[in-house]
């Protein structure tokens, strides 16, 4: 099968471009739910007023 240097460089640019996005998602997401839970701890120590 034949791919030409245009249409394949441009195929292995989509592909790099959609991997560094999931990357780059998914490390967001995580931190912000690691901020969500460490946000309802913190209330729940102030709440309970342990340390």
């Amino acid at each position: 099968m034949y791919i030409d240097p245009t249409s394949g460089s441009l195929a292995l640019q989509v592909l790099a471009a959609a991997a560094l996005s999931a990357v780059a998602m998914f490390s967001r997401a995580r931190e912000a739910s690691k901020s969500f839970f460490r946000s309802l701890v913190s209330r729940g120590r102030r709440w309970t007023g342990s340390r």
